[in-house]
């Protein structure tokens, strides 16, 4: 209602002010961004659901998004080149600010909602992104490289309740600044009990990575793309590779007419080797790996 006045008045009385403004479709909800005060303008718009990058965006502070929206990144590339903790220009110091604050510096962060962030590059951060107790849907290219502690983390911060849940089935993550030490994707700040739930969640394709690690003793999990980069066995680590399914041998016998039958009902996309990696299962395989090394050494 603000908003409406304000331009009411502005024809009323005849103004006509060039200004930066958002390019909005307003019968679509779809609004076209080039800067971050226009793409933090439309985050706010809670008319708008889908936000357009047309060029690559440089931003001091991170970006939240606390609501139901679509990133399309549209190729583009969204760079964080504020300080860090201390003041610092060094990504590889956690938190911001002169004391730091406790959290981590996200080029975005998707808090406590759902949305749904496509072909973008995230980089400058301590992460890239981070999932804060929020369900995140990644389509198409995602590139998380150039951030200090690694690409993408999954997370419950202080008085959230929700957890997280990445989606990544139709996207192609890169993160050319992987080490044994910045992962992929990470969690953090969720207990053991949490992650054994199940309810913490990363679904992906079986190619994407190559396996994960399980740092027990921190109660995290990581996602590394490269095999070579992940940590070595020890007392507190436990290495889960992950590794396609192998394919279902071909039947010895010809199929019957009712096998026949059965198999044209069969969705075929049943077979495109969509990998779901629920943490009951394998952080449960981690612990128990973990425990039985501890009680033979």
């Amino acid at each position: 209602m603000r908003k409406f006045m304000k331009v009411a008045l502005m024809v009323m009385v005849g103004l006509f002010v060039l200004v930066p403004m958002v390019n909005v479709n307003a019968a679509e909800g779809v609004a076209e961004v080039k800067t971050e005060q226009e793409l933090v303008d439309a985050l706010l718009d809670e008319s708008i659901h889908t936000i357009t990058l047309t060029d690559n965006i440089e931003t001091k502070k991170k970006i939240n998004i606390e609501r139901p929206v679509t990133i399309d990144g549209n190729g583009k590339t969204i760079t964080y080149t504020g300080t860090f903790k201390g003041e610092v220009y060094d990504n590889t110091v956690w938190g911001s600010g002169k004391d730091g604050d406790g959290q981590g510096v996200y080029v975005i962060q998707v808090y406590r909602t759902e949305a749904t962030i496509k072909n973008i590059t995230l980089t400058g951060g301590n992460a890239g992104l981070s999932a804060n107790g929020a369900t995140i849907t990644l389509i198409g290219n995602i590139d998380v490289s150039g951030n200090g502690f690694g690409g993408i983390e999954m997370t419950k911060g202080s008085g959230v309740t929700e957890l997280p849940y990445i989606k990544a089935g139709e996207a192609v993550i890169t993160n050319t600044n992987e080490t044994t030490t910045t992962p992929t994707v990470w969690t953090d700040n969720l207990t053991l009990d949490e992650l054994q739930s199940g309810n913490v969640e990363f679904e992906t394709t079986e190619d994407t990575f190559a396996g994960a690690a399980f740092v027990i003793s921190e109660n995290q999990m990581k996602f590394y793309m490269d095999e070579t980069k992940m940590p070595a066995e020890s007392d507190d680590v436990v290495v889960v590779p992950i590794t396609p399914e192998e394919p279902a041998e071909e039947p010895t016998t010809p199929p019957t007419e009712q096998e026949k039958v059965e198999d044209t009902t069969e969705n075929p996309e049943t077979s495109d080797g969509i990998l779901f990696l629920g943490l009951l299962a394998i952080v449960g395989v981690a612990g128990t790996a973990l425990t039985y090394k501890r009680l033979h050494n």
